[in-house]
């Protein structure tokens, strides 16, 4: 069984996207989203250019696909909570080193103009998986 080893800050934003999570009254709003793009911290030499589309069902399940990080195609499924402008999306995700892995992604809304939201994700590092911490740009309509 894979377990990654995570740095503090990514064990600090799980533990923070997981207390959203617990709390959270589940938002039921079918949805449609676009992938964008990434900036990664450090930099390195990944792919910033991610794009991708996803479904939101009403009852919460997503899926969705996009170019990642690592120039490779990748096809992912889970369960969304919200509350608020806050989310996170948890589940697996296929096209890095495993053929299945697992996904946890802390989102946030940041505004809305005439039905489409921005939206950043924050993908905390996973130690000697990705060497770097990722901020994701999404827009959802």
């Amino acid at each position: 069984m894979f377990l990654p080893r995570l740095s503090h800050a990514a064990c600090l934003s799980a533990l923070v996207g997981l207390a959203v999570a617990a709390f959270a009254p589940a938002a039921s709003a079918e949805s449609w989203g676009l992938h964008i793009a990434s900036k990664h911290i450090p930099a390195k030499r990944y792919n910033n250019s991610n794009p991708g589309a996803y479904y939101r069902s009403d009852e919460n399940w997503t899926v969705g696909a996009y170019h990642n990080s690592l120039r490779r195609n990748s096809v992912y499924a889970g369960y969304t909570l919200e509350h608020g402008r806050f989310g996170v999306t948890m589940g697996g995700v296929t096209g890095y080193d495993h053929a299945v892995q697992p996904l946890f992604v802390p989102t946030v809304s940041l505004f809305t103009v005439q039905g489409v939201t921005a939206r950043i994700a924050f993908i905390p590092r996973v130690e000697k998986r990705i060497g770097s911490h990722v901020l994701h740009l999404m827009v959802e309509f």
